[in-house]
């Protein structure tokens, strides 16, 4: 009896440890996104990214994940993420994230434009040891693309080809 009892507390602890690892891990992701992002701290980083951190964007990873924060936050003086829904098993999480801004600077090689920017990303991130140790991502660019004026806009249904 006494082994059931403890088998059962120890179980219980164990959930709720893992519980509380993933409420650590979606925190983390929040406090970089507030702190690095929406506070414009982009030296903030490395208090929330691993050193070794791998990047599967090839944008990101060409560029340094550090230069290309930098050239955002230039670009944007207003950028900012909002999460949408975050979401964590394990130690994974997954955050669909709506970013908005208004090209106010150089950006891509683009001189300022005024033009207001609005896209969503599906990030992936592994943790290790509290950081931010892998990510993924799946970037909504189309609307990104229309807002920086890189491709015309859709055309509506009414303007599609005649039948």
């Amino acid at each position: 009896m006494r082994t059931l009892i403890l088998a059962l507390l120890i179980a219980v602890a164990s959930t709720t440890a893992s519980a509380a690892d993933l409420e650590a891990n979606k925190r983390l992701y929040r406090d970089f996104l507030e702190t690095v992002i929406n506070q414009r701290q982009p030296d903030a980083a490395d208090r929330f990214v691993a050193d070794g951190l791998i990047e599967h964007n090839p944008n990101i990873r060409a560029a340094g994940r550090k230069q290309f924060l930098a050239n955002v936050l230039a670009g944007f003086s207003d950028y900012r993420g909002e999460i949408q829904e975050i979401l964590a098993e394990g130690d994974k999480i997954v955050v669909r994230t709506l970013w908005t801004g208004t090209q106010d600077g150089p950006f891509l090689g683009l001189p300022p434009s005024g033009r207001k920017l609005q896209f969503t990303t599906a990030d992936f991130f592994r943790i290790e040891n509290g950081k931010l140790a892998e990510h993924w991502d799946v970037v909504d660019s189309l609307p990104r693309a229309v807002a920086l004026g890189l491709v015309p806009p859709p055309k509506s249904p009414t303007q599609a080809a005649p039948k």
